[in-house]
Order: C-alpha cells, then sequence, then structure tokens
C-alpha cells in the first residue's frame, strides 16, 4: 500500500518534525513505499489567488505544486497527515492545500444534494497532530469540521456507512507540559514500537 504523507510544520527542530521522522521509519521498516508532500520546504503558497479562484471550478490548474500534489494524491493508497492543531484547526498551509488542490472534477463532483469525494483511491488515512489541548477538547469541533467532514466529504477513507473507521486520529494534547518521556513513548507508539 504506497502512502502519501503530507507533512505541515515550519520548523525541522519541531515535536512535528520528529513524528515525521518516527513515521517515515515505520513505513521503511514494514518495507511500505511512501512519498512526502513537505508544504513548508516546498514554498506552497496556500492562499488562493483570483485567477485560480476563476477556473476552481472547471479544475484548472495554474500553480506546479498543485499539479505534482495532485498526481502524488492520485498514485496512493494511504494518506497520512501530520501537523500541529493551531487555533482548533489545521494550520493556515494545510487548510490551503485542501482549498487549492481539491477542485472541482479531481477531488469531488457536485451532486446537488452535497459533494461526491472522488478520492476513494486513498483507502485509509492516518492524521497524527499535536496541539497544547488535549484531545477531548476536540471532540465537537475539529472531529466532525475536518476527520468526519472534509476527508469524508472527498473520499478520502471511502464513503458511506462503516469509512469513519478508516479514518484514524491519533493526538498528543498538553505539549507545551508534556514530560519529556511523554513525548518520547508516544513517538515510539507512532514508530510502532510500543515497548
Amino acid at each position: 500500500m504506497h502512502t502519501l504523507v503530507v507533512y505541515c510544520h515550519p520548523r525541522t527542530d519541531s515535536l512535528n518534525h520528529a513524528v515525521l521522522e518516527a513515521l517515515l521509519r515505520r513505513l521503511d521498516r514494514e518495507g511500505r513505499s511512501h512519498e512526502v508532500i513537505d508544504l513548508y520546504a516546498d514554498g506552497f503558497d496556500p492562499a488562493l489567488s483570483a485567477e485560480e479562484l476563476a477556473g476552481y471550478n472547471d479544475g484548472v490548474v495554474l500553480d506546479s505544486h498543485v499539479r505534482r500534489y495532485q498526481e502524488l494524491l492520485a498514485q496512493a493508497e494511504h494518506l497520512a497527515i501530520v501537523c500541529p492543531v493551531w487555533w482548533n484547526d489545521v494550520p493556515a498551509m494545510l487548510r490551503g492545500f485542501f482549498d487549492k488542490v481539491m477542485l472541482v472534477g479531481f477531488s469531488w463532483e457536485p451532486t446537488g444534494s452535497g459533494l461526491l469525494g472522488k478520492l476513494t483511491n486513498l483507502a485509509t488515512c492516518d492524521l497524527y497532530t499535536t496541539s497544547d489541548e488535549d484531545a477531548s477538547f476536540f471532540d465537537k469541533a475539529f472531529v466532525p469540521s475536518f476527520i468526519e467532514g472534509t476527508l469524508a466529504q472527498l473520499g478520502i477513507g471511502g464513503l458511506g456507512e462503516g469509512s469513519s473507521t478508516n479514518r484514524r486520529w491519533h493526538h498528543l494534547g498538553s505539549v507545551a507540559t508534556a514530560m519529556p518521556e511523554q513525548r518520547a513513548a508516544w513517538l515510539r507508539e507512532v514508530e510502532g514500537r510500543l515497548g
């Protein structure tokens, strides 16, 4: 199962970067092919321009990053996202990734009664996040909005009843006060080493 990892954090000395490295070690150890989109390292511009918005409903791609990202998404079977949760949502850079890359025709079609997600090739999705809030804080906003909203609408993790189990959220909260051993234990969990 080919995995596409979308990584969104500006600092390479961050806990999120350590999560990315742990995840890549796991994929390597399991012999799973993978590619990484590093939005900050790529210099991705998350702002949707007036010209891009004018062609949005026709699926017009004006940004070479968007074309490449769409190709990578189309080739993957598993999506992994690594990012912090800032102000109860994914960072603006990742939000812009969804705004610009998930064009009509590529990732969804209008049905007259909602969206029909087209990214069903991404049969499973793992979202790895960190924040200063405990995961329970996000149960009424972040989970329904991003995980069961955006990802589900795009068909990521499948469509219909029971597909929500294919979208898994892994979160380390209270990061500012977490002890080094708590962080290390979570990184081992991400890496798939529970001992």
